[in-house]
């Protein structure tokens, strides 16, 4: 790795990236199956794409891999930024019309699912956008355009019909109304978690700040529960929860019980305190006491002090924190379907059950996309928050 890192001079990652990409067209692209859980035939992308679409691909690839080389930081981050999203759409584009000429010729039950080297294609091509988001930090446009071009267009073959012959999208094609049901449940368990962490986890970070007696119980706590696995902190929530529901029937009524969406929103708050507690803590403590005797010198009281000054000063590191938590909670209320709480986990874990990667996919693929998306919009969040002529947290 020393030596890729040496040879690569400006831009490891970017070299990485685009060597793993080339080596990606090694694995098989597509594969083609008698039916959605059959075992099926792997293709190259030379196989199935033809030569052409092969030559496209790598002489992309080969530009990343010359310019990852090269100097001029900017510029050339702008185009390996945008030849990387170039990749994903041909990737995609290449594939979905394979898929349809693939099919044209088999029976009425087989399907054509994306192989391990377009997976591992995305993934090259996303080390080349996270090298290029780092080095158009003082672009905005541009760093805005690299991030998710690619993700659009992408998004445009779907909603045009490009990809209709993929399983994965057949899988979402069969279950579109339950598919619904379960994004809408997911948000919720998530974005409900997130929004009582938050509220939680903002009190408790400021208590910890302004008491050194609460100070070491409340990360004490808040550390404890996230030694816990997600599925036996899940677990252990149910016996209490059923036991309380017996005992009140009109918590029952409520839809208070030992499985369902109740212990997965529990689980998933307390999961969520230790990052906004913990940055709640260290906005408030890295407020200059100078300042603070400053408006208190100036006749404003203790109060007026931490709404004019502690709480703009400290909001950017709160919101990094709440930008974590939620990354973390989308990807963990996907085993909050084990317990009948519902979510993309659903399509998971049926996936897992039937041994049909393609349902897994239309479970997790949602899921990688909704934290990206959440994590774009909470950088947001943190940045407008941020006073100008001050590092903004995490970027």
């Amino acid at each position: 790795m020393l030596m890729f890192a040496r040879l690569a001079g400006h831009d490891s990652i970017a070299f990485g990236g685009s060597v793993i990409g080339l080596l990606s067209l090694l694995f098989g692209w597509l594969e083609l199956k008698p039916n959605r859980l059959a075992a099926g035939t792997g293709l190259s992308m030379w196989q199935s794409a033809g030569w052409l679409a092969t030559a496209i691909v790598i002489v992309l690839w080969l530009i990343c891999l010359a310019l990852s080389l090269s100097g001029g930081k900017a510029l050339r981050a702008a185009v390996i930024g945008m030849a990387a999203n170039l990749l994903l759409f041909a990737n995609f584009a290449f594939a979905g019309l394979t898929a349809s000429g693939l099919l044209r010729e088999e029976a009425a039950f087989s399907r054509v699912s994306l192989g391990a080297g377009i997976w591992i294609s995305v993934f090259a091509a996303y080390l080349l956008i996270f090298s290029a988001r780092q080095k158009l930090k003082g672009s905005p446009l541009w760093r805005g355009v690299v991030s998710w071009s690619g993700l659009l267009a992408v998004a445009l073959l779907l909603g045009l019909g490009w990809l209709n012959d993929v399983s994965v999208v057949q899988e979402f094609m069969g279950n579109q109304e339950r598919f619904s049901q379960e994004l809408v449940q997911h948000v919720l368990l998530f974005g409900g978690s997130v929004a009582a962490g938050s509220v939680l986890g903002v009190l408790l970070g400021i208590w910890a700040a302004r008491s050194g007696i609460a100070e070491k119980p409340v990360f004490f706590a808040a550390n404890v529960s996230q030694t816990l696995p997600s599925l036996a902190f899940f677990g252990l929530l149910i016996a209490p929860l059923s036991a309380l529901s017996s005992a009140f029937p009109a918590l029952r009524e409520m839809g208070i019980r030992g499985i369902g969406a109740t212990p997965a929103v529990l689980a998933l708050t307390i999961y969520s305190l230790l990052p906004i507690v913990r940055n709640t803590y260290l906005g408030l403590r890295q407020v200059d006491p100078a300042v603070i005797d400053a408006g208190l010198g100036m006749g404003m009281s203790r109060g007026q002090v931490f709404r004019r000054i502690e709480l703009p000063l400290s909001a950017p590191l709160v919101l990094e924190g709440i930008r974590t938590a939620m990354v973390q909670a989308v990807g963990n209320t996907a085993v909050a379907a084990l317990i009948g709480a519902g979510g993309l986990g659903y399509f998971i874990f049926a996936g897992l059950g039937q041994a049909a990667f393609d349902l897994i996919m239309l479970g997790a693929i949602p899921i990688i996309v909704m934290a990206l998306v959440a994590d774009a919009a909470m950088r947001f969040a943190v940045k407008a928050a941020s006073p100008k002529g001050t590092a903004v947290p995490g970027q």
